[in-house]
């Protein structure tokens, strides 16, 4: 049985209120294409304006229509989607890029992609949640 995977998406502000939708709807819907989700992963949203990881989703549907549009800054795409429903907030400061960068975090591509292999990183956000 394969085991369920961890990543750290990218919540790029300038194009969507991420936070917003996740606080009104419970959820966001994320791109299915680059990012290869499975039903039960845990994503880390990386917040663009705010420079660190503020939310622990998990992928609880694929294939889904967009349902997210209202918290669009631009235009929504009209694309086939991961459901990420909201497991948890943080609200603390320690899950700032400055700190992600003291444990392990490479910045650019790292952020769109499995963590599961960065236990160093992993470990660290976990324990924040």
């Amino acid at each position: 049985m394969l085991q369920n995977r961890t990543w750290l998406a990218f919540a790029n502000r300038k194009r969507c209120r991420h936070a917003d939708a996740i606080h009104n709807l419970g959820f966001v819907s994320w791109r299915m294409g680059r990012a290869r989700f499975a039903i039960g992963d845990v994503v880390y949203l990386f917040m663009s304006d705010e420079r660190c990881v503020r939310f622990k989703m998990v992928v609880t549907a694929a294939n889904c229509k967009r349902e997210d549009q209202a918290y669009w800054v631009t235009t929504p795409p009209n694309d086939i989607t991961y459901k990420l429903e909201l497991l948890e907030e943080y609200n603390g400061t320690e899950l700032n890029e400055t700190n992600l960068f003291d444990h392990g975090f490479s910045g650019g591509k790292s952020i769109q992609g499995p963590i599961y292999k960065n236990e160093k990183l992993l470990n660290y956000i976990k324990s924040k949640f």
